[in-house]
């Protein structure tokens, strides 16, 4: 095509319009559909999925090195990353207990019982009397 011959008009200008914003709007899906497949992933893979630590590490490293596939930010942390140890029943069963006690509290009728206001008053009274004479 020589620099002297014009294009083939191929529309109007909304009809270009509505094809590039289709054209975005079916881009934006397909990548987060991907993005959201690549941290699946990252997160789920055998040896991070249930760990904290390891999971913030992939989450971490996958927002930074948007390039990795979600297969080698689990690989990488797997290798790199310490397991957390899981903590013993000791800590689950005094959760438990405590879980268990304030359950209790938010029950109506539970809480505690003022004491009565009617002694307060008659001391109030009684020294003012005093005073007074």
């Amino acid at each position: 095509m020589s620099g002297n011959q014009a294009p083939a008009a191929a529309g109007s200008q909304a009809d270009h319009d509505a094809a590039v914003a289709a054209a975005e709007t079916k881009g934006h899906a397909a990548g987060v559909s991907a993005e959201s497949k690549r941290l699946t992933t990252a997160m789920g893979a055998e040896g991070v999925k249930g760990d904290g630590g390891r999971m913030a590490a992939a989450l971490d490293l996958a927002a930074k090195s948007p390039a990795m596939s979600g297969e080698d930010v689990s690989a990488f942390v797997v290798a790199n990353v310490a397991a957390t140890k899981p903590t013993g029943g000791a800590d689950a069963a005094a959760y438990e207990q405590q879980r268990l006690a304030a359950a209790s509290l938010a029950q109506p009728g539970n809480a505690p019982k003022p004491a009565d206001a009617s002694a307060g008053w008659k001391k109030a009274a009684d020294s003012i009397n005093k005073r007074i004479g």
